[in-house]
């Protein structure tokens, strides 16, 4: 360093002034271009001419250019007000370009040396490796940024110097331009020392003065370019561990794995290295997801249409006792065997797990493994690629079901027997349900309803005489599944409401009661006439009293033997009705459920079942319809109308509604 005794300050600003703001280096034309730093010709120091005094301007510097060593005039040195700045000057008709360029070197050099600490820029390794997939894995090591002392500094040109460092390491640190650096860097990859290229290109670096030729230097340490380095094997070894990580997380490295031929195909070492895998996976999580069982059956009647039949075992995630790899099973040798905790369903067994990588299962193979009667599954990676990370690999085998399929199963076969016995017997079943449905079609639906009238009678007077001592119940059953034959027929003509018990099952049902009354005889009872059968119905609760108004659309109908007193009763039981009805009440208000069956079964009721009931509400006049017009005919029992309306309300309905004023006109009682 140079002998502080020799100057006064350097770093002074009254050394040496700028008289232009704008003649800092960076600002400077290539003709305005300075050297303030030149060698000292006796010593070899580095001299900057604002550490110059009084005494050394001119050729009295005593000092040469660092580059082609000619002696160095110092111009305005030491001078306090100047229109150029100091700097030092070649003799005439010299080149100058290139003594900038490496003057700005040197300088850079010397403030190394007179600093020193240096900013050692970070330096980046990689490394790649080939999976055997093909795929290329790359990744990168870093040793960071780092600031370090100089110990010991020496010079081995103008361009280049060897440091020692505090902790003994050495470097050397060669300055150069860009263009040389690019090229330059791998002649320095085999460097004893460590070496370090710093871009120094600049002519204006040779004009800095120190302060600002430290800030450059900074920044030209940073973008620093390392052509060896102390560490770099390891960090070449750090880099290609990385990259085979990344090779083996994503399942496509072997690694060291032993007992491996290394003559086998890349294909063939893909797959040990899955099932290797998939065994180190099944043992560190002990389960395993199972996908469902399916098992489905068909048969075909005669009549073409498909009957199956299906059972379904769900899946589950079966927990592991053991995994082996590789154990040979009778003839077949699968990837893994796993022994399996039993859960509901599914048994306690062995399971053999086959991995498929590129090449599917062959049936041969399939075959061979069904003959061992030992569940099998395929774990198939294919629709994958053939390529999972160690994520996702663990991910398809215990958490997923895509992708897996059973192979052989026992419990298929013996669902499949269970299944095809329970499917014979369903289609016997159809098959009779289509003979007997052909067999129906084919008969008139009149014939029916008269075979299941008669049934129905039959049933009633069977029922009536069952609490006889010498009765048998047989023929009680008998009767009433003969009744529920027919109805089956009916119900294939369009007719199901014929099986409701309601029809026929108890005493006092309608059928048998529409039966006495069109046969004058009491059916379904121990009783004689008609007439004990119409005064059962007049005796029951109001909850079975919507059916009424069928009885009483009957007695019109059939006229079953009545005398005067029974003939007034059913008068006056029909005005009950019909006032009820017309003034909006439920309690007559039957139910239409039957009306098309009844049709079919008294074909001489159609009009009047046809026919609409009345529907009168609290404050509307009753809209009085023909059913009810026959039902209770004015021209035979007396009526007491409702009186709702009056005067000129009554009036005013009666011109509004002139159909219904007639029908009310017709329905008065007769004058007395």
């Amino acid at each position: 360093m140079t002998d502080p005794d020799h100057f006064s300050n350097p770093f002074s600003p009254s050394r040496w002034a700028i008289t232009k703001s704008d003649e800092s280096p960076e600002n400077l034309l290539a003709d305005d271009l300075i050297m303030a730093w030149a060698e000292d010709q006796i010593s070899g120091e580095p001299r900057y001419i604002g550490e110059l005094s009084v005494d050394q301007r001119g050729s009295k510097c005593n000092c040469r250019c660092t580059s082609c060593k000619l002696p160095l005039t110092a111009v305005n040195a030491a001078k306090p007000e100047f229109k150029k700045r100091p700097h030092f000057r070649h003799p005439a008709g010299a080149e100058k370009n290139a003594c900038l360029v490496l003057a700005a070197r040197f300088a850079a050099l010397q403030m190394l040396k007179r600093d020193g600490v240096l900013e050692l820029p970070r330096h980046r390794q990689s490394a790649s490796v080939t999976g055997l997939s093909g795929k290329y894995y790359e990744a990168w090591v870093e040793s960071p940024p780092e600031r370090v002392s100089i110990s010991n500094f020496g010079f081995n040109d103008k361009a280049s110097a060897i440091l020692t460092l505090d902790d003994g390491r050495q470097l050397t640190v060669r300055l150069v331009g860009r263009i040389e650096a690019d090229e330059s860097g791998a002649n320095f990859a085999v460097s004893l020392t460590p070496t370090i290229l710093l871009v120094v290109d600049e002519p204006s670096i040779a004009a800095m003065s120190p302060e600002d030729l430290r800030k450059r230097l900074q920044l030209i340490a940073v973008d620093g370019i390392w052509c060896s380095y102390w560490d770099n094997k390891a960090l070449i070894d750090a880099a290609m561990d990385a990259a085979k990580r990344e090779a083996e997380i994503a399942l496509d490295w072997l690694g060291d794995i032993p007992d491996i031929p290394a003559d086998i195909s890349t294909e063939l070492k893909r797959e040990t290295l899955l099932h290797i895998k998939a065994k180190e996976i099944l043992e560190r999580e002990k389960r395993i997801c199972l996908p469902s069982l399916v098992v489905e059956v068909e048969t075909v009647l005669p009549s073409g249409h498909v009957l199956t039949k299906s059972k379904i075992l769900s899946g589950h995630i079966a927990q592991l006792e053991s995994v082996t790899l590789e154990k040979c099973i009778g003839r077949i040798r699968p990837d893994v065997v796993a022994n399996a905790i039993p859960t509901g369903e599914w048994l306690d067994e062995q399971i053999l797990i086959e991995i498929t990588v590129t090449n599917t299962i062959t049936e041969e193979r399939i075959e061979r493994i069904r003959r061992e009667n030992i569940p099998a599954l395929e774990i198939d990676i294919s629709r994958m690629g053939g390529v999972v990370t160690e994520a996702e690999f663990t991910q398809l085998i215990i958490e997923e079901v895509a992708g897996k399929r059973w192979l052989s199963h026992p419990r298929i076969e013996q669902e499949r027997s269970l299944l095809e016995a329970e499917l014979a017997d369903e289609a016997a079943k159809v098959i009779e349900q289509e003979r007997l449905y052909s067999e129906t079609t084919s008969t008139p639906v009149n014939e029916w309803a008269r075979l299941y009238l008669d049934s129905v009678m039959s049933h009633g007077n069977i029922r009536a005489n069952a609490d006889d001592p010498d009765s048998d119940p047989l023929l009680l059953s008998n009767a009433i599944s003969l009744v529920r034959r027919y109805a089956e027929k009916l119900a294939i003509h369009g007719y199901p409401e014929a099986n409701d018990d309601e029809l026929f099952r108890q005493r006092g049902n309608i059928l048998e009661r529409l039966l006495s009354l069109k046969l004058n005889k009491a059916v379904g009872y121990k009783l004689d006439s008609a007439w004990q059968v119409i005064n059962a119905i007049l005796q029951e609760r109001a909850r079975s009293a919507q059916w009424q108004t069928l009885y009483l659309i009957g007695i019109k109908a059939w006229l079953p033997t009545l005398n005067e007193e029974q003939t007034e009763r059913v008068a006056k039981w029909r005005s009950n009705v019909l006032r009820s009805l017309n003034a909006g009440e439920h309690t007559y208000q039957r139910d239409r459920k039957y009306d098309r069956l009844l049709k079919l079964l008294f074909p001489e009721l159609t009009n009047a079942l046809s026919k609409s009931l009345g529907s009168g509400g609290a404050k509307t006049p009753p809209q009085l319809t023909s059913s009810l017009k026959e039902v209770v005919s004015p021209n035979t029992y007396g009526y007491e109308p409702d009186s709702w309306l009056r005067g000129r309300a009554l009036e005013a309905w009666k011109r509004d509604n002139p159909e219904a004023a007639k029908q009310w006109e017709e329905m008065k009682p007769r004058s007395k």
